[in-house]
């Protein structure tokens, strides 16, 4: 409902008031205290403390402890820098910015079921929380971007790049549509070998309209002998890549990549060609916004086109169609995500089917009922001896369980697959380390048949050979 209200509220032209008055070089924001930073800043060291020792709900939130930190503390710095900020001045701006941002990544999320380059580990089991955890983790890529973009330029980077204008004409902007089309139907037609398209696609698709109908432009700026928000946004979203890929690698709850030809030598969970695919996505979103914008009377996120046209009002058709059309893609996105790209989610005792029902009662009257809290109590021999005699078991039983939990850990695995490893006749890390995962995938795939889950894919299954083997080298 909040939502609902904030994207009819964002382009009320009542609200014509400036925030800041240029000819009177007074800004009625100013009385206000530029606190958000502060909290922000407190908020990520505590949430990296927690983190750094693995206590929850940090570690499995973790994302949303630090992303929304970080686009508070970005933006009061700008604010600090300019007195001007999308928080402070541009709020409803920001609070639409969060809708659509939302959808586009869900956008990405949808191609991601054809392309298959990424998937999610150890997700809350709760629908409903998962669903509303999606929109308000997707609902930070834009504000991350685009915030570390404006930190750029108010801090003067490129502030005196300059090239020779580029002379567009209609041939330059049917080229760029028909090569934009051509990648998004290679990505769609031949995801295996086309999937870095989709990582520019949508420039060269809309590019060209933002330039004929008068938004935002990129075009505009090359005409003009100026790349600068070009480069700032490539650099913003290097900057913004590599803190996406940093903090995910620390985070229980967390994304994991399948690309294919590049997966094997990576930096945190991201092959280290990925990086560069951050950059053109940063210029992707800023041409999709500003492709919304045109929709918009050509209002937009920065500071120069803020309050543009403020006499003229979108359609309630267009908001209600426009909201119900990102609701739909959000939704069904979301139904195909949880099967297809969400591997595995909170793993629990209980679900290990080598523990019978009477020791997860034991195990969990001492505080033991997940598989990382049975590591952390039984991870020595004399920790297991003494735990085996509380519960009255043998030592070697517990060691199985052991074992088993190791599994359900490794790389998200999640405690559906580790019992799908056990049937196989894979009982432990060591046993793992030496399969095939292209004959290990077939005979899984077996033991799947005429379950209702999604089986893992061959993909999937060489991320946890590898991390098996990974495991024993480092022991």
């Amino acid at each position: 409902m909040c939502i609902i209200i904030l994207l009819f509220e964002a382009e009320d032209p009542a609200d014509s008031a400036p925030v800041f008055s240029m000819h009177a070089g007074i800004n009625p924001m100013a009385k206000q205290k530029n606190l958000h930073g502060i909290a922000g800043l407190i908020l990520l060291l505590i949430s990296q403390v927690l983190i750094l020792r693995n206590i929850e709900p940090v570690a499995s939130w973790f994302y949303y402890c630090a992303w929304w930190p970080y686009i508070l503390i970005v933006d009061s710095i700008i604010y600090k820098i300019k007195q001007n900020s999308l928080i402070m001045n541009r709020r409803k701006e920001f609070f639409l910015m969060l809708f659509w941002s939302a959808v586009i990544w869900t956008f990405f999320e949808s191609v991601n079921l054809i392309m298959q380059n990424w998937y999610y580990t150890n997700v809350i089991p709760s629908k409903t929380i998962r669903w509303i955890g999606y929109v308000v983790a997707y609902a930070t890529v834009l504000p991350g971007i685009f915030e570390t973009t404006e930190l750029l330029e108010a801090a003067g980077l490129f502030k005196e790049n300059r090239v020779k204008p580029l002379a567009v004409n209609q041939g330059w902007l049917t080229a760029l549509f028909a090569l934009g089309l051509i990648c998004l139907l290679g990505v769609l037609l031949s995801p295996r070998y086309c999937f870095p398209l989709i990582w520019g696609s949508l420039i060269f698709l809309l590019e060209p309209i933002n330039y004929l109908k008068g938004g935002k432009s990129l075009l505009k700026d090359w005409e003009q002998g100026t790349v600068r928000k070009f480069y700032l946004l490539l650099t913003a979203g290097l900057i913004c890549g590599v803190l996406w890929e940093f903090w995910n690698f620390w985070a229980a709850t967390k994304w994991i990549y399948t690309v294919p030809f590049f997966d094997k030598l990576k930096i945190f969970e991201m092959p280290l060609a990925g990086f560069l695919g951050f950059p053109p996505f940063a210029v992707e979103c800023y041409v999709v916004y500003n492709f919304i914008s045109i929709f918009r009377h050509q209002r937009g996120w920065e500071e120069d086109n803020y309050r543009l046209n403020q006499g003229k009002r979108v359609s309630f058709p267009v908001k209600v169609l426009s909201f119900l059309l990102g609701l739909m893609l959000c939704l069904s996105t979301f139904y195909a995500m949880d099967s297809r790209t969400v591997n595995s989610y909170w793993p629990t005792l209980q679900e290990l089917q080598k523990i019978s029902p009477e020791m997860i009662a034991r195990l969990a009257s001492r505080g033991i009922d997940t598989p990382q809290e049975l590591l952390r109590k039984a991870g020595t021999e004399q920790e297991r001896g003494k735990l085996a005699q509380e519960l009255n078991v043998a030592v070697g039983e517990l060691a199985g369980w052991k074992k088993m939990a190791e599994l359900a850990e490794l790389k998200g695995m999640g405690t559906v697959h580790a019992n799908l490893l056990v049937q196989a006749g894979i009982e432990d890390i060591p046993s793992l380390a030496k399969q095939n995962p292209a004959t290990l995938y077939p005979a899984l795939m077996k033991l799947y048949q005429g379950k209702t889950t999604h089986p893992p894919r061959e993909a999937i299954i060489r991320i946890w050979v590898r991390a098996a083997a990974k495991t024993l080298r480092n022991n």
